[in-house]
């Protein structure tokens, strides 16, 4: 028998309280000093059923809450900005009339306690230590000159000077890995998992087979990916992406050097923690981080999602074409 004083005790108490606590501060509250002492997940999750070939089975339909909201964090980077800046103007305000439904994402202890991601209900209870989302770095490494012409871009989105700055999806582009927070749908199969989207339909391939990238002159909406297991965690690396690729509407293109490496970490049956890094090296100093939650969906099933039919968007933007 190992027997521990009453000092050693009294001090791995005050850790295991403070780790607690540090659990339930938002990452946009806390230092990166904070977020960086916080304790790594580990891969001994909870026991969860698993294909025969002995993968985790994550096959489902999902809600994500963590990549998609970021747009509080985002304000506050690089520093505050007076009301009066156009930045704020232009980035932050929709004009009149048009309301930005994607911007809609439900709260965090909504989605801590249940809740539902839109009108899609989710399944099981959340993870039992609730979950902190968004940047782990409050600010963004960007580079000064890249910075200043991300703002100077975003000065002429609202209104739109010419469909060079209309937002990708609004002109049905695919979304990248971050333009949406589900549902999405699950599949898979021994050396690849598909990812469906209801939102703009489509179809994400993860390789398991350890294929190397595609050649570096091929560029993707949605990159290149290229995963493999640890323990309960799939580890997907990303490359290959074109240059039409947004995060959010205060980053409203990445460059076609993108590369992201994502970690899909199964809490338990009903829930996915998310991380991924995001490297762009023409963009920003160094990478950086952003983390999320997968949570399963309840009796629900992919809807028909119809990007153009009917759609105002452009015509709200720009005004008429002119006729013939």
């Amino acid at each position: 028998m190992i027997r521990k004083s009453s000092s050693t005790i009294t001090t791995l108490a005050a850790i295991l309280t403070t780790a607690w606590q540090g659990s339930l501060i938002p990452l946009s509250a806390q230092t990166p000093a904070a977020v960086k002492a916080a304790p790594k997940a580990t891969t001994s999750a909870p026991a969860v059923p698993r294909t025969p070939d002995g993968q985790p089975d994550i096959q489902g339909i999902y809600g994500r809450r963590g990549i998609h909201g970021l747009a509080n964090e985002e304000r506050e980077s690089n520093g505050p900005r007076g009301a009066d800046d156009p930045l704020e103007d232009a980035a932050y305000s929709a004009p009149p009339g048009q309301q930005r439904e994607r911007n809609r994402t439900p709260n965090d202890q909504n989605f801590n306690q249940g809740g539902a991601v839109g009108p899609v209900p989710m399944a099981g209870p959340p993870p039992a230590e609730p979950r902190i989302f968004g940047l782990v770095d409050k600010v963004l490494p960007w580079k000064p000159e890249e910075d200043k012409k991300r703002r100077e871009f975003l000065v002429h989105t609202n209104p739109a000077a010419s469909l060079r700055y209309v937002e990708y999806d609004a002109r049905c582009a695919l979304p990248g890995l971050f333009l949406n927070g589900g549902p999405y749908e699950f599949i898979q199969a021994p050396k690849e998992i598909v990812i469906l989207s209801e939102y703009q339909h489509y179809t994400r391939t993860i390789h398991l087979g350890g294929r190397p990238h595609l050649g570096s002159n091929v560029h993707l909406f949605m990159g290149d990916s290229i995963g493999h297991w640890e323990g309960n965690t799939l580890i997907v690396d990303t490359t290959n992406f074109n240059e039409f690729t947004g995060f959010t509407r205060q980053i409203p293109y990445l460059s076609d050097a993108l590369h992201t490496v994502e970690r899909f970490t199964v809490a338990d049956r009903n829930n996915i923690d998310y991380e991924v890094t995001v490297d762009d090296p023409k963009l920003f100093t160094k990478p950086w981080k952003t983390v999320a939650l997968y949570r399963r969906a309840k009796d629900y099933e992919i809807m028909e999602f119809a990007c153009a039919e009917g759609t105002h968007t452009l015509e709200n933007i720009l005004g008429k074409p002119p006729s013939e």
